[in-house]
């Protein structure tokens, strides 16, 4: 199996400048005792509509799925999606949602409904830790709930809540709250301090369940680039297809396929039909995730030109599954692949990934079962 490519993670014994961190290969043994009699209180702006749903946030599926087999009582309360009313149960745990819909107008409703569920949860049973997702008001609901009721409050920087157009969420922070703060990667952390003017106190990755780490995987790898995500400006579509219309000058058998759905679908297509691409792009629309890593055991270079990754969930996917990464430099592209940030650079280093031996073994991933430790430490105030 190749070497790991993340060496950053997970609450360290000596606070850094940018976050704490773990060099690579250290890590924490959980004994079982720490997660019993956990109860830990979720917010978060979207969770799993069911058990079919696995395109929603797949990293937060599998870290919950995780926590429940070391014993944690999971409860999570979600504010906009999915789209419905009354709780249900996703493998077990109950999802609370309160039906936002991402509408602003609906806001007050919203954020109300969640604050009362919070409540009642608390006040069933004590709750060990408030956990929120997204500097947001899935943060600012966890903050008040943590002030009313002295409950630890920790939230995990997702995203695009760490730029500078999060700035009404970005004001409210001070420096107390440095240490409550989690990143996925020191690449974020970075991106973080220069706009918070402080880094996040923890930087834990997003880890890769064992059974999904295939090794011995076959040669045979039909497609050759393959780009997987929401079909959205942030992904940077353009990038990808003039990255794939380069390479096919020199390369006419080129076999690419998109993954992924989303209001540029139509302009793209049009787009690539313009630069000639149509036999050799393939539009395969969205898939399960289980679909998904099929996809990428067959491919053998993942294309991934995003303009910007807090860590890029995809990209460990890819590696994990026996692809080369080719990124723009966002998350963690560094570490697995090679990186630049214009298109015709992007295609020197996509042909030389090509030209190289299919990769059929995977890279190592950090393991979502280190995720899970890490935060039960984080939970325990250890």
């Amino acid at each position: 199996m190749a070497s790991r490519f993340d060496g950053t993670a997970v609450i360290p014994s000596a606070r850094r400048k940018r976050g704490r961190q773990h060099t690579r290969g250290e890590r924490y043994n959980v004994r079982p005792f720490l997660s019993l009699f956990m109860r830990i209180l979720w917010i978060t702006p979207g969770f799993a509509a069911d058990e079919a749903d696995t395109a929603c946030i797949p990293p937060l599926q599998l870290l919950a799925r995780e926590l429940l087999t070391q014993g944690v009582d999971l409860q999570i309360v979600a504010l906009e999606y999915p789209f419905r009313k009354g709780a249900y149960y996703w493998s077990g745990v109950q999802v609370f949602p309160s039906d936002g819909r991402n509408r602003r107008w609906l806001k007050g409703r919203t954020l109300w409904r969640a604050w009362r569920r919070c409540r009642q949860i608390i006040h069933e049973s004590e709750v060990t830790a408030i956990h929120s997702f997204w500097l947001g008001w899935s943060s600012v609901i966890g903050e008040k709930l943590s002030r009313q009721y002295r409950i630890p409050h920790f939230t995990t920087l997702m995203g695009q809540d760490v730029l500078p157009g999060n700035g009404l969420f970005l004001r409210r922070l001070s420096g107390e709250r440095s240490n409550r703060l989690v990143a996925l990667s020191a690449f974020q952390n970075e991106i973080f301090e220069q706009n918070a003017g402080f880094g996040a106190g923890h930087v834990i990755p997003w880890g890769i369940p064992a059974r999904e780490i295939q090794t011995g995987m076959s040669s045979a790898r039909p497609i050759d680039v393959l780009g997987v995500g929401s079909l959205v400006a942030v992904k940077n579509w353009d990038m990808w297809l003039e990255t794939i219309a380069a390479v096919h000058t020199s390369m006419p058998g080129l076999r690419a396929m998109l993954i992924g759905d989303g209001p540029e679908k139509s302009r793209l297509m049009r787009y690539a039909g313009r630069m000639g691409l149509e036999s050799t792009v393939e539009w395969a629309g969205g898939l399960s995730r289980e679909e998904v890593l099929l996809r990428m055991r067959q491919a053998r270079v993942l294309l991934h030109t995003a303009r910007f990754e807090s860590y890029g969930f995809v990209l460990a996917e890819a590696a994990a599954n026996g692809c080369r990464i080719v990124s723009t430099p966002v998350g963690i592209a560094a570490d697995p692949g090679g990186t630049a940030s214009e298109a015709p650079r992007l295609a020197e280093l996509l042909i030389n990934a090509l030209g190289r031996p299919v990769q059929n073994e995977p890279a190592q991933p950090y393991s979502v079962n280190e995720t899970a430790s890490a935060y039960l430490h984080l939970y325990a105030g250890r």
